[in-house]
């Protein structure tokens, strides 16, 4: 999920970690929802 943060959005894991946790929580729910976008639109 970090890598997937990284890749696309060009967050670092350090600043990701420095976030407060429910801005973490809401990158992650986030993050979660476009990758199982992406891989349904590949199906």
């Amino acid at each position: 999920m970090l890598y997937h943060l990284w890749v696309r959005h060009h967050l670092r894991p350090g600043d990701f970690w420095r976030l407060p946790r429910g801005e973490r929580m809401l990158l992650l729910a986030f993050a979660e929802q476009e990758m199982d976008s992406m891989a349904a639109s590949k199906a």
